[in-house]
């Protein structure tokens, strides 16, 4: 009897298990792994999906198709009528930006399906292109994987090696909301030859594109974030060793590798403004140097050249920071944290109130490891 309701109950359960009714092949899904928005010469909104090709009979491996729409949803129609199977963008990649969108007031409303559906993929990574989208989706590059897989390999490897700032979907909606702390994405070009990672565009407040720092700046501003990723390497040119300073050869350069960001801020508010001390202990390990010094017995000399240029640079770097009424440091945060009641009067115009804030930045720097050679 017992086996009897046994058998019973386990038919029974086979009948409430899921089946695979409702299973869809490879074949027949256009699976979206990188989505492009753009405007063209007549500022309508152009829409790209890019599409890998499963089928074996296919010579191109991957689909690439554009239409007009007004937004990403309505365009998903268009889309449909145009490829061999059904839409599907629950493993997107990549979702880049024309730099004519971003300069658009109110362009980051046109994100809100990545938001709301939740089908849709939130840690695809956001990217502004510099020149057109087409150029880049329409890209086939040679002895490489495809173009959307390379694409978000190329990202993470920059953000690896602390060249960019990596951005996604839901980041960057965390960011726009985030009083103390001002967005930025990656920037994407491509030349005659390849797709290129090698800038970040920084944004204000509302999302709308501000200015852009190149790779060394980018490297600098992980330091000032203290957000380091790996061993971040940084060449600088210090002048008392350049000796000629018209030669060709910069023979006043040193390399080395940031081993260790040690960061202290004091935060104060002092005659209506916000005042920031940034205190960097930094370890160090050369990986080249183009003139002669004494390492052993003049080691402090060096450390005090090093000091001076990296403070130099950062000090360029804030100063572009506040002129541009940016903050991607994040030093927002640290007034709300400690500065809570003077944060309050402006935190809705954050800003203007760091564009005007007395930064002060000190550089102590430690040579850990000299290299295999002295």
């Amino acid at each position: 009897m017992k086996r009897a309701v046994m058998a019973l109950t386990a038919i029974a359960m086979l009948f409430v298990l899921p089946g695979c009714k409702d299973r869809l092949s490879l074949e027949d899904i256009t699976l979206v792994l990188m989505l492009g928005i753009d405007l063209d010469e007549n500022n309508n909104l152009v829409i790209y999906s890019s599409s890998p090709v499963f089928s074996k009979e296919a010579k191109e491996k991957n689909e690439t198709t554009q239409v007009n729409a007004n937004t990403f949803r309505d365009s998903r129609g268009d889309f449909e009528a145009r490829v061999s199977a059904l839409v599907a963008t629950g493993k997107l990649q990549n979702v880049l930006i024309g730099k004519k969108v971003l300069e658009q007031p109110g362009w980051t409303k046109l994100l809100d399906l990545f938001y709301r559906d939740s089908k849709t993929r939130v840690n695809a990574r956001l990217v502004v292109v510099e020149g057109s989208v087409a150029d880049i989706m329409y890209f086939v590059p040679p002895n490489k994987r495809r173009l959307s897989l390379a694409i978000a390999k190329l990202l993470d490897t920059a953000y690896s090696r602390n060249l960019i700032e990596l951005t996604t979907l839901w980041e960057f909606h965390r960011l726009l909301y985030e009083r103390g702390r001002t967005p930025d994405m990656t920037v994407l070009r491509k030349n005659s030859r390849e797709v290129v990672a090698d800038k970040t565009a920084l944004l204000d407040h509302q999302g709308n594109y501000v200015t852009t720092i190149d790779l060394r700046e980018a490297e600098l501003l992980q330091i000032l974030q203290d957000d380091k990723k790996g061993d971040l390497s940084l060449t600088i040119i210090l002048p008392e060793e350049q000796k000629n300073p018209k030669s060709a050869i910069k023979f006043g350069s040193i390399s080395f590798f940031v081993l260790d960001v040690d960061r202290k801020v004091r935060t104060g508010y002092k005659d209506g403004k916000m005042q920031f001390d940034l205190d960097f202990a930094l370890s160090l390990r050369l990986t080249e140097r183009l003139f002669a010094f004494d390492l052993m017995n003049d080691m402090d000399r060096l450390q005090a050249q090093i000091d001076k240029e990296l403070k130099a640079h950062m000090d360029a770097l804030v100063a572009k920071f506040q002129k541009n009424k940016v903050d991607p440091i994040g030093l927002g945060l640290h007034a709300r944290a400690y500065q809570y009641r003077s944060w309050k009067k402006v935190q809705d115009e954050w800003g203007e109130a760091f564009g005007n804030a007395d930064i002060n930045v000190h550089v102590h720097t430690r040579v850990a490891d000299m290299g295999e050679i002295r």
